[in-house]
């Protein structure tokens, strides 16, 4: 739903949700800030979008624990019989979903989805991302959807025919998810994705126009095709596709307003080109002068600085609440007997996705420093090891936010389980009160939890892997010795133990290692060398997912 909302301020400081003077051309806040002042001429700049997606509730067939009837999806009347599709968008685009933090797919689905036929492309695609979903859970090798798959893919074709389809969210959607459920398969098959689905997307981008009737949509649609393709870059090292770089050069990025993780994706921009001219140094491929290469170091201080400066204007609801002490129930693993707790995965994962990117950008101006040389420069190598050691913890205490005290690989009992602990089971107001229990009768604490136990362990698994691939990367300055002492092998065995949960088949057997451990081998050498190979193989598959 669309209102108009205030207007003034240039597009950056409404990102930022702060005062503007709204001088012209450039505010003075973003000056002083040295930030790209968006201006006051963007199309959806006076927009507000309000989340309508509770009107797409009701009751259906669903079973949770004893209760035959329970709150779930209101969709279109389907034909299958099979549960896959209100599973899926109820789990997955409904629970833990917030229109400040969207990244653009799972916010809009559901009201979309419900317009289209039966027999449309997207319903196609999402009935084939869905029955995979539910195959995982089911622990079964169903052939139902590989073969929704492969109708879908048909029907799309036929679908993009019509050039006036390509700017249609619908149309979009369907492409963005065959890449979804394609990148599903790669990394339980820990093989590249394919990214024929992803290279579909971003060549639609300069037909999706504005002004037509899915004009709040293609808005959404537009961010998380260059969401994806901002992450996809990173992960490889290279630079954005012309395409992408092209609409965001003439465009700008932020099309969503007052939405942290779309500033994030600009910040993001700075970051592949960054990331690309190292490796390029590092290959041979580009030499620089002293004086470009002083340029690039003082560039990744900026960078750097718009991070920090992000952290500082996202809303206070988003910040972390930390609980550390030794009420933590002993089965619920926790670096340094410390957890933080955040609204919903979405959040989380946004702020893992921002100690990423810094610690990114650190290991690139250490790159740059070893080949500056310059002894002004020594101070600054030892500076980033606190800074790091930081990060990491940030990502390490979010952990048991994620994945509570699961251990077993997941099943749809689960979600009925009273034996599973989540610490955000337990909802603290600023006060700092941690021994008020929601009732787990609730509804909202009830959809609080199956949203952490659907989702979880998806979105830790890839800062997680990151981590990892920091350490034993050949390119650019080691990162194991800025972190603390036992610190990698504690995040070894939580990507293992995810990997467990989500039942990822392993590369590497081992006479320690049996179905549903917790990856606590014998041989620590055994340990890395299985986490190395499935932290590449997961990364691989994942390249054009969302995340770090």
């Amino acid at each position: 739903m669309v209102n108009r909302g205030r207007s003034g301020g240039c597009v950056t400081c409404r990102e930022r949700r702060v005062k503007c003077d709204e001088a012209r051309p450039k505010c003075q806040a973003c000056q002083r800030l040295r930030l790209h002042c968006g201006g006051y001429k963007t199309t959806y700049a006076n927009l507000k979008f309000k989340d309508q997606n509770h009107k797409f509730r009701t009751q259906s067939v669903m079973v949770r624990g004893a209760t035959p009837q329970n709150r779930a999806y209101s969709l279109r009347s389907l034909s299958e019989p099979d549960t896959a599709v209100p599973f899926y968008l109820h789990h997955y685009a409904r629970m833990g979903r917030d229109m400040s933090s969207a990244r653009g797919f799972y916010e809009i689905l559901i009201p979309i989805y419900c317009s289209q036929r039966q027999d449309s492309a997207l319903s196609l695609a999402v009935s084939a991302v869905a029955s995979q979903v539910l195959s995982i859970w089911r622990h079964d090798n169903s052939p139902l959807p590989q073969e929704a798959y492969t109708q879908a893919v048909k029907c799309l074709r036929r679908t993009i025919q019509d050039r006036r389809e390509w700017g249609n969210a619908a149309t979009i959607l369907a492409v963005l998810s065959l890449q979804l459920f394609e990148s599903i398969v790669a990394i339980y098959g820990l093989r590249p994705s394919t990214q024929i689905h992803h290279n579909g997307a971003v060549s639609f981008l300069p037909f999706i126009k504005a002004g037509n009737q899915n004009e709040k949509a293609s808005a959404y649609v537009r961010q998380f095709i260059l969401h994806i393709e901002i992450c996809s870059a990173i992960r490889q090292g290279r630079q954005l596709q012309t395409v992408a770089s092209s609409w965001i050069k003439d465009n700008g990025l932020f099309t969503v307003p007052d939405n942290p993780s779309a500033a994030l994706d600009a910040i993001g921009v700075s970051v592949t080109s960054l990331q690309a001219h190292v490796k390029d140094l590092q290959c041979g491929c580009l030499t620089l002068s002293p004086e470009a290469l002083s340029e690039c170091i003082a560039k990744t201080r900026h960078v750097d600085q718009q991070l920090l400066t992000w952290a500082e204007c996202v809303p206070d609801h988003w910040r972390p609440l930390r609980r550390a002490d030794d009420n933590i129930d002993p089965s619920i693993p926790a670096y340094q007997s410390t957890c933080e707790i955040y609204p919903s995965c979405q959040i989380a994962t946004i702020w893992n996705l921002w100690r990423i990117q810094r610690l990114l950008v650190i290991k690139i101006k250490l790159s740059l420093l070893e080949c500056d040389g310059m002894s002004s420069n020594r101070e600054e190598l030892a500076e980033p090891q606190p800074i790091v050691q930081e990060l990491v913890d940030g990502v390490c205490y979010s952990v048991p936010f994620y994945l509570g005290n699961l251990s077993k690989p997941l099943s749809m009992a689960d979600f009925a389980d009273p034996t599973i602990l989540l610490p955000s089971s337990y909802f603290p107001g600023r006060n700092g009160n941690w021994n008020k229990q929601l009732d787990h009768q609730h509804p909202a604490a009830d959809d609080h939890r199956r949203h952490i136990i659907a989702q979880g362990p998806w979105h830790i698994m890839s800062p997680l892997s990151r981590l990892l691939t920091l350490c034993f990367e050949e390119c650019g300055p080691p990162m194991r010795p800025f972190f603390r002492s036992g610190q990698y092998e504690w995040i070894r065995d939580q990507f293992l133990r995810v990997t467990t949960l989500l039942h990822i088949p392993p590369v590497e057997s081992s006479a320690h290692c049996g179905q549903g451990s917790l990856s606590k081998f014998l041989d620590p050498r055994s340990s890395d060398t299985m986490a190395e190979n499935l932290a590449t193989g997961v990364r691989k598959g994942a390249i054009f997912m969302s995340g770090a």
